[in-house]
């Protein structure tokens, strides 16, 4: 029996703040093609017109090309030309609207030091930068989402390359769409003393990558291959980590066409191809509430040497440390033995009771993750002048950054650590949370990574 893949396409209100795939329906199917090794030939422009497709991007070091087509026999034309392995359809990742926000800014690192951003303090940076480890621009995230403001003060001094894949014409690496990328960056690498927030990795270098477009019939979507080529770009320019908050769930069964596998067998080769030039990727679980044993997968976190992130909350109140503080899993994050490691993502009950005051007295957003935030409009995009803030978040895209983060100050430290390497380090060293199935190795560990938890 063949295996098929079939999607789950989950309605996320905005306070999970993730992404999931999902495939549009629209006129022209946008679609991989996988040749037989990792070369193009010149003639499958002229292929895949004949076939009545019409060419998107091509990704010659990994023999991959993607292209639409309204023609419901684009596959079978296309699947006998010589040196095509296989054609499946290629699924659009989408993007959630953002949260609460909170004023604007007052005092450098105030809401930091007010322990409003507790996911940081939780994953134990602090006694890391005690012991002289906070980065530097020798080391390079690379936060493939919707761009980062790059004029954020807590963001500025740390953005040292911006690029966009999206298809759309001018391509602007600056965000107008979301700040969904603002926010994770701000997570990974917030400065000290810029605005009013602290990332993990605060002197870190930051590269902002945009994939993410107006799609009809999907709304803010990004296609695959924008990303994989984002995901090329920043493992050639040498950048060491890669945090993707982003992905859905795939479920095998069932009699069919293995489309799906032909993507997941192409988002492989990337994933590889990216591993092999040194460069870590770090990719969040997903919010779907899943158990990702048996038969579904999330891509592309559940692909080989990628480290999977789920996300926790705090109780019972949002500080850390505070007395009698401990973890849970967050209602959202998906589970089971594919998820390597867990981090911050917040949980505040429900989706639906994330506003108002609970009894301790505290904001419901304040369990959420407080980051940077940018005012969205295409006018000020143009001139990468938006208004900026801050706002809270809750989902594994806020967990995954938290892992970069400290994947960031690992390979600072280390430079001689290859990718394998440091996914086996930050599993062994993070704490022990117990359940396997609820939260992989535990909660990501910067001091214990580093060697400085005493």
């Amino acid at each position: 029996m063949k295996r098929i893949y079939s999607l789950f396409v989950v309605l996320l209100l905005a306070v999970v703040g993730s992404v999931s795939i999902v495939t549009a329906q629209q006129a022209a199917q946008p679609y991989v093609i996988l040749m037989r090794g990792n070369s193009v030939p010149s003639s499958i422009t002229q292929d895949i017109q004949n076939a009545g497709g019409q060419v998107m991007h091509v990704i010659p070091q990994v023999g991959i090309v993607t292209a639409t087509s309204s023609n419901p026999d684009f596959v079978a034309l296309l699947s006998g030309v010589r040196n095509v392995q296989e054609v499946g359809i290629m699924p659009m990742e989408s993007l959630p609207n953002v949260t609460a926000e909170v004023n604007a800014p007052e005092a450098v690192d105030d809401l930091y030091n007010a322990g409003l951003v507790w996911g940081v303090q939780r994953v134990h940076a602090p006694e890391a930068w005690d012991a002289g480890y906070t980065g530097s621009h020798n080391t390079v995230v690379a936060v493939i989402d919707t761009g980062i403001a790059w004029n954020h003060p807590d963001l500025a001094e740390n953005v040292v390359f911006t690029e966009c894949f999206a298809s759309t014409t001018p391509c602007n690496p600056y965000p107008s769409l979301s700040d969904h990328g603002t926010h994770v960056a701000g997570t990974v690498a917030a400065s000290f003393g810029g605005g009013r927030v602290v990332g993990v990795g605060p002197n870190l270098g930051l590269a902002g990558y945009n994939v993410f477009e107006n799609i009809p019939g999907c709304g803010v979507c990004a296609y695959s291959s924008s990303r994989w080529m984002a995901m090329l770009d920043a493992a050639s320019r040498g950048f060491d980590v890669i945090n993707m908050s982003l992905g859905g769930v795939a479920q095998f069964g069932g009699r069919g066409t293995n489309e799906l596998a032909t993507f997941i067998a192409a988002d492989n080769r990337i994933a590889n191809a990216v591993i092999s030039m040194g460069t870590t990727i770090v990719a969040s679980a997903g919010n779907e509430n899943l158990n990702l044993n048996g038969t579904l997968v999330h891509i592309p976190s559940d692909l080989p040497g990628i480290l999977s992130v789920g996300a926790t909350g705090i109780q019972p109140i949002p500080r850390y440390p505070s007395e009698g503080s401990f973890d849970i899993r967050a209602f959202y994050s998906n589970y089971g033995a594919a998820v390597d490691i867990v981090a911050p993502g917040g949980d505040c009950g429900e989706i639906s009771s994330c506003t108002g005051a609970p009894p301790s007295g505290y904001f419901y957003a304040e369990y959420l993750v407080l980051s940077s935030t940018v005012t969205l409009n295409p006018t000020c995009a143009a001139t990468a002048s938006c208004a900026v803030g801050y706002g809270w978040k809750g989902g594994t895209s806020m967990a995954s950054p938290h892992v970069a983060g400290v994947a960031g100050l690992v390979a600072d430290a280390n430079p001689g650590l290859r990718p394998n390497q440091i996914v086996s380090l930050l599993r062994r060293t993070a704490e022990n949370l117990g359940d396997r199935q609820q939260f992989g190795h535990g909660m990501v560990d910067a001091a214990a990574a580093l060697g400085v938890d005493n």
